[in-house]
């Protein structure tokens, strides 16, 4: 497998599990603004009242922060005649904000992005001439469509924008932002082509929380149930759309642990860090997190270190008992404490598994 390949497949839910501070596409919009990189005309409103005149057709674009907006309903193209009762629509369904902005006639589509590659540890270029559609899946099925390129010293903006056929402009002033701001990732999705220009239809960054006391953005809890319980527990979790629940320690290995089961054709249903000292009443609580998507099955990875792996398969065990889980649950587990670990677990039926490959194809075949 092409090195790196993991965290490129599935970079999205890399950024999705980061703990920085994720912007609303207007505010990440204001950004590419302020520093020359062209946007369509817009405002927000946050209330009917607000939608101006209208000049033609605008789209209706709901600021939160997860994805799926437009499954939900939560953006539309209206007109001077509904866009009122289009927008009370939205703000029924939870909404605060809502993005109107202008409908431009799009020619081309591209997708450009820097994230971090956790696994090189350098800033990385992403670009595709498929932009505009759902990224990880493209990546999934078609890598060779997306190129990356790390921004190290051998990179040449100049020579990069000629084989992407961009400006080098355009690269070189994101790569700037992204080191102004101190973010984790930048992405336009889709950057599109109007006329002669590229304009940024939609905008998703994430700013490193470290560097939150220099970089004066106005925190935003846009959280769902079950994050906003694994918050008060202290765990780190992303609700994802799969059926598979995943359990982990350590925000790398939680993240290789979904690129791998997604390897293997399964769809993950969230990502859950325990942390590195979990004991036997943070995994029941875990599991109760996890439990609550009704999840077809469950893959746990753990990394010893500081973490007592009996503990780890006690709770497991304790929980499964007390709340009658019958679905499939496979577990991986390495540190101290090992061998007990595994020997309550297979007294108990649990599929104890030597390797996170194993442990991954194991829980989608028992899925399937």
């Amino acid at each position: 497998m092409e090195k790196g390949f993991l965290t490129q497949k599935l970079f999205i839910p890399v950024y999705l599990n980061s703990k920085g501070m994720k912007l609303k596409e207007y505010q990440g919009k204001e950004i590419f603004h302020d520093n020359g990189i062209k946007i369509p005309d817009s405002f927000l409103i946050t209330s009917p009242e607000q939608i101006k005149e209208l000049k033609g057709e605008v789209v209706l674009k709901a600021q939160v922060l997860h994805g799926g907006r437009g499954k939900a309903g939560l953006i539309q193209t209206a007109t001077q005649e509904d866009a009122k009762q289009k927008a009370e629509e939205m703000f029924k369904k939870d909404v605060k904000e809502i993005l109107v902005e202008e409908k431009v006639d799009v020619k081309e589509e591209y997708y450009l992005s820097i994230t971090i590659d956790r696994t090189e540890k350098k800033a990385m270029l992403m670009f595709s001439k498929e932009g505009g559609i759902d990224i990880e899946e493209l990546a999934e099925k078609h890598p060779k469509k997306i190129k990356k390129y790390y921004l190290d010293e051998e990179f040449s903006p100049k020579k990069t924008a000629k084989e992407l056929e961009i400006p080098q402009w355009l690269i070189e002033k994101l790569y700037e932002i992204f080191k102004k701001y101190d973010l984790e990732l930048i992405e336009i999705n889709p950057l599109v082509k109007v006329d002669d220009n590229l304009l940024a239809l939609d905008s998703k960054i994430i700013v490193d929380d470290n560097a939150l006391f220099r970089q004066k953005f106005e925190k935003d809890e846009s959280l769902t149930d079950i994050e906003k319980k694994a918050k008060e527990a202290g765990l780190s979790y992303v609700e994802l759309e799969g059926n598979i629940g995943i359990i982990g320690n350590g925000a790398g290995l939680v993240m290789s642990t979904l690129d791998m089961v997604n390897h293997y054709g399964g769809k993950v249903a969230n990502f859950l860090d325990v942390g590195g000292g979990a004991d036997k009443e943070k995994m029941e609580k875990s599991l109760e997190l996890v439990m609550i998507k009704k999840p077809k099955g469950i893959f746990i990875n753990i990394f010893g270190g500081i973490t007592r792996c009996d503990d780890i398969a006690q709770g497991l065990i304790d929980y499964k008992k007390e709340h009658n889980i019958e679905i499939p649950v496979v577990i991986r587990m390495i540190g101290t404490n090992e061998e007990e670990a595994k020997k309550i677990l297979e007294e108990n039926q649990i599929h104890f598994i030597n390797s996170m490959e194993e442990g991954a194809k194991k829980i989608v075949e028992l899925v399937k």
